[in-house]
């Protein structure tokens, strides 16, 4: 069950409140309750005819009386009126801001807002003239006075942009919210041609982790837990009693945090932990902790014994939304990272958003590049979804950089259902998986030039140099980039950082996904999202990365 017994949908007017309302209302099976409806009632006029004839300040008390009642009920969805929530009185713990409330901004940009509502008016034959339709510049008033309700739009507990979205989406969206903090379903089914991913992504998941477990493998009876010893001491003995409640037998198998661990040499201790205490096929592989516990864990459970069950417990962001999707597991080795590896898809993958907050402020930023970068990337992907996550990041900026739900949860979950449809299109990285490249030509360079930045840090300059390569091949305009850039920097991610120069440059030209000896770009395309170029001019490589580098 949800702990949400109403939801609260606010924002300007046009943006599709009432019909969206009425569809998640009946997919819920609960009451609808329209605001605006319920005061035209109440005086027996319209709204205009209410604002002309009482006043602002008699409609905007009676709109206030009427929202305290909705607010009392239950398993009930409320449209409100534009400015409905734009004070503070009913942000108090009484209205909008009580803890059995979702509130849910539907926003769009002025110019659709205008050309929703000018449709709308003549749909009702110009009988009712809306004020803000009215003499020059119209939008202009929309987009002043929408600039003075943001600050408490931006109240809510997540902003849905909806300028291209059809309003049965968006309540599909927020019907996705609740489910959320229900009883524990998959977010997102992945199916490729080495396997399937059951993924669950909600807080707290990590508490069903036993009862998931035994019924994914019946006759598991032992599950080995790989960790890092940061996650190890943070995690592994919660982890472990869950899973021992569950009546599984634990053994855990802790390995040193960073890169060091994912070799030859890290894989050969686990193959002797585990083959010493008498591995059988039966048994489960858990990975507890980030990408690189995941990709060392993921290789051995493909390996050992041939193979044995595999779950993904991913603790960090970047691990959450990249390398625990997709089946990707790999070892270094001298000559390059992820030379030696495997397609391993995990059959059960548990995301819980808590785990985020225990993250070192450093390494929970850096899982924002990827986050960021899949809103460049989506106009290309085959998700089948209208490209809003860029505008999605910029709206609820705040409350994900701040860990609140239901924003990061579902910005997880959309994240997670891209990465996963991309899979299931290009397993093997031979099309639009190597999209999910973007920004790390230059940023797997800079990264592996001193190891100074973290690895969303050495991507997220990476997709700056990415970006302005772009408009130096003259694909994107230089406000475009810009755009990008700020973006990048508003999650706290650099988009410059000190490394050497020449020596990223020779190993950009010993890149791996290299053909024909041509180094393969992700570049950003004029009507959005990328493509691959594989004939990109030297000079212009240079000068592009040379424009991140700190002097």
């Amino acid at each position: 069950m949800s702990a949400y017994r109403r939801i609260a949908l606010i924002g300007f007017s046009g943006t599709g409140k009432t019909t969206t309302s009425r569809i998640l209302a009946d997919r819920l099976g609960w009451d609808v309750l329209d605001l605006d409806t319920l005061l035209e009632e109440e005086y027996g006029k319209t709204i205009p005819e209410i604002f002309a004839e009482d006043g602002e300040a008699a409609f905007r008390g009676s709109e206030r009386q009427q929202l305290q009642r909705a607010l009392t009920t239950g398993n009930v969805v409320i449209s409100t009126g534009g400015g409905a929530s734009a004070t503070d009185e009913v942000w108090s713990v009484d209205l909008l801001a009580g803890p059995e409330t979702l509130t849910v901004t539907l926003d769009a940009a002025p110019e659709t807002i205008h050309a929703r509502l000018t449709a709308q008016q003549i749909r009702e034959g110009n009988a009712v003239v809306r004020p803000m339709l009215a003499g020059d510049d119209p939008i202009g008033r929309i987009r002043a006075l929408r600039e003075q309700r943001v600050p408490f739009y931006d109240r809510s507990d997540v902003t849905l942009p909806v300028d291209r979205r059809a309003a049965i989406d968006v309540a599909h969206d927020i019907h996705s919210l609740l489910e959320a903090h229900a009883d524990p379903i998959p977010a997102v089914h992945l199916e490729a041609a080495s396997g399937s991913s059951s993924i669950y992504i909600q807080p707290g998941i990590r508490y069903h982790a036993g009862t998931l477990l035994r019924e994914r493998w019946p006759k598991a009876s032992t599950v080995w837990i790989v960790s890092d010893e940061h996650v190890d001491a943070a995690h592994g003995d919660q982890v472990s009693g869950i899973l021992e409640d569950a009546g599984l037998t634990v053994h855990r198998a802790v390995v040193a945090p960073g890169e060091t661990s994912k070799g030859l040499a890290g894989a050969g201790q686990l193959y002797d932990l585990m083959l010493d205490g008498h591995i059988e096929r039966s048994d489960l592989v858990l990975a507890l902790g980030g990408g690189v516990v995941g990709d060392l864990a993921g290789f051995v459970a493909a390996t050992v014994l041939r193979g044995v069950g595999f779950v993904q417990m991913p603790t960090s962001l970047l691990a959450m939304v990249d390398s625990s999707v997709g089946g990707k597991t790999g070892i270094n080795h001298s000559a390059g990272k992820n030379l030696i590896g495997a397609f391993y898809q995990p059959p059960l993958v548990l995301i819980d958003p808590d785990f985020l907050t225990t993250l070192p402020p450093r390494e929970l930023r850096q899982g924002w590049a990827e986050v960021v970068k899949h809103s460049f990337i989506q106009p290309s992907t085959p998700s089948g979804e209208i490209a809003d996550l860029e505008d999605f990041l910029i709206r609820n900026r705040q409350a994900l950089l701040g860990l609140r739900h239901p924003a990061t949860t579902y910005a997880l979950r959309r994240n997670v259902a891209l990465k996963s449809r991309v899979v299931e299109a290009d397993e093997r990285e031979s099309g639009v998986r190597a999209y999910l490249n973007f920004g790390h030509t230059a940023g797997h360079a800079i990264e592996a030039a001193g190891y100074r930045h973290m690895h969303g840090e050495a991507v997220a300059i990476g997709m700056t140099a990415a970006s302005r390569l772009s408009v130096l091949e003259g694909r994107i305009g230089a406000t475009r980039a810009d755009s990008i850039a700020k973006l990048i920097a508003s999650y706290g991610l650099p988009v410059s950082g000190e490394f050497e120069l020449d020596r990223v440059i020779e190993l950009i030209g010993s890149d791996k996904k290299r053909v024909a000896g041509k180094t393969s770009w992700v570049l950003l395309d004029t009507h959005g999202g990328v493509s691959i170029s594989r004939d990109v001019s030297p000079p212009h490589v240079r000068q592009a990365i040379e424009s991140v580098r700190i002097q």
